[in-house]
């Protein structure tokens, strides 16, 4: 039996919501696009056996399916194919092979129903095939019926980005093809308005993938991409009729800021962003937002510490602007980090508000989790270590990033309050070193962290310890490359100081 097709469609089912599964079921049902009744029998096995749902493995290194052994394929073989004979111990070769050709049919069907979840979701992409449709049955009237509504909704946009060039584009090509088909290009045409819009649909998708790329590259230090074609879109964007576009200008000011990661950049982004905002789409404001804010991330990691609170006002901007959730969501990792930064300047109120704001938008699955980590990060920062023990135990292994998140913070607390905790910490220290999916610098990060919190912990429980001590670990600490939280540690430096003298 082939274990990675039927794990890719296993893959496509396993977050499907309840009333997701009852669509397919429709759609399985229909004679439209199933006549084979085996595609249900074969979705309501997988469900029955609990195929589709999987949980990840002690590291969160992968996902762990339910095991697909000879005796489960047997099991589900015997439900699919009830008319024939049931296998004995193991599917026969020709048994496997027609379990693999099911399984194989479901995905296709499965991938049909997302393509049609899609359409029912995305009205362009509907409408760019009905235009296709309405030419090729020479239906004109009603093609231009269509495309005169569909501009007049364009038209009532106020905030034009690239989803409104994209569509626009789209537009004026289809009556482009509509004047073509019918024989009209030689009284009219369109082409003015289908190369500006060509133009502006290519120039704001280049700037964006420009913006990603530089991020990239910037950001983990070692990846090098060729940018001469990036590079070319000047002579583009000088162009008289687009060099003064306010989304343009915006877009050019933040790659200047990721480029020269300076001060001057960022006050001059940060200002354009004030000045023409109204003009841009949310998802793409809130993109640049985002750009503001990992620059500051950039400049903490240099110790340059007065960004922490540029940091936290560009969160509170982007929640007072409805910029934190794009698409109904908020990423998990997301809200973490602005908790985190609003513990950092001490503003612990607006920190539990924004968890209660933003809890329906966490993906559902993990909400809990999320919540409750994040309740105890609060807690920690105010060092009711009792609290955020209790909240810390509430978090299940939800992703890579949380757990390592409450790992560490359970470290804090226990480093507080439990006098037995160096096996815990040397436990840890072992997982950091020996995990295979965290990158170096943050492997190195979380090692050099929990090395500093041994010997502070060693000092914290000798009564005999000297001021020579903590001098000589906060050198070692000052002189770590890496550190997954030096801020966090020389504050417990400068508190067994105090408690020593």
């Amino acid at each position: 039996m082939n274990r990675k097709k039927l794990f890719l469609c296993i893959e496509l089912l396993k977050n499907f919501s309840q009333n997701q599964l009852k669509d397919l079921e429709k759609i399985l049902s229909c004679e439209y696009f199933n006549t084979d009744n085996r595609m249900t029998k074969l979705l309501d096995t997988f469900r029955k056996y609990k195929l589709h749902t999987g949980r990840f493995d002690k590291n969160l290194e992968r996902i762990v399916y339910p095991l697909f052994d000879d005796r489960m394929q047997c099991a589900v073989y015997s439900e699919v194919f009830e008319h024939l004979p049931s296998p004995k111990e193991r599917l026969s070769k020709n048994e496997r092979s027609w379990l693999n050709q099911n399984i194989n049919k479901l995905m296709r069907l499965v991938e049909l129903f997302l393509s049609i979840e899609n359409l029912k979701k995305n009205e362009e992409q509907k409408n760019d095939l009905l235009y296709t449709e309405l030419l090729e049955h020479e239906q004109y009237r009603l093609f231009n019926q269509r495309i005169k509504k569909d501009k007049m909704t364009l038209e009532k946009q106020f905030d034009k980005g690239l989803k409104y060039y994209a569509q626009k584009y789209k537009i004026e090509k289809a009556i482009f093809a509509y004047l073509h088909k019918s024989d009209k290009l030689a009284e009219e045409d369109n082409l003015p308005d289908l190369i500006t819009n060509l133009d502006m649909y290519y120039i704001l998708d280049k700037l964006e993938l420009w913006k990603e790329v530089l991020s990239m590259k910037y950001g983990s230090g070692k990846r090098e991409y060729d940018l001469s074609s990036m590079e070319a879109i000047t002579l583009l964007l000088d162009l008289p009729q687009y060099v003064n576009t306010p989304l343009i200008i915006l877009y050019r000011a933040n790659i200047t800021l990721i480029k020269e990661e300076s001060e001057e950049a960022y006050i001059k982004f940060l200002g354009l962003l004030n000045q023409y905002e109204l003009t841009v789409p949310n998802d793409t404001l809130s993109g640049f937002y985002t750009s503001a804010v990992n620059y500051c991330v950039g400049q903490i990691k240099q110790k340059k510490l007065q960004y922490i609170k540029k940091m936290f006002e560009l969160y509170k901007i982007m929640d007072k602007k409805q910029l934190l959730v794009v698409g109904g969501v908020i990423p998990a990792v997301k809200l973490k980090n602005i908790v985190t930064i609003s513990c950092r300047v001490e503003e612990y109120e607006w920190a539990k508000g924004i968890i209660e704001r933003y809890r329906p938008y966490i993906a559902r699955d993990i909400r809990n989790d999320v919540y409750h980590l994040n309740l105890g990060n609060i807690a920690l920062h105010q060092k009711d270590y009792e609290t955020a023990h209790t909240e810390f135990m509430q978090v299940n292994k939800v992703s890579k990033i949380y757990n390592i998140n409450e790992r560490v913070a359970t470290l804090k607390c226990r480093y507080e309050t439990d006098n037995n905790a160096l096996q815990a910490f040397r436990s840890a220290k072992k997982f950091f070193k020996e995990s295979k999916s965290l990158p170096t610098k943050d492997k190195k990060g979380y090692s050099n962290f929990i090395e500093i919190l041994i010997l502070l912990y060693h000092v914290r429980h000798n009564v005999n310890a000297t001021k020579t001590d903590f001098d000589n670990i906060k050198e070692k600490l000052l002189l770590q490359e890496f550190n997954s939280d030096e801020s966090w540690l020389l504050e417990k430096i400068e508190e067994l100081e105090h408690k020593i003298k």
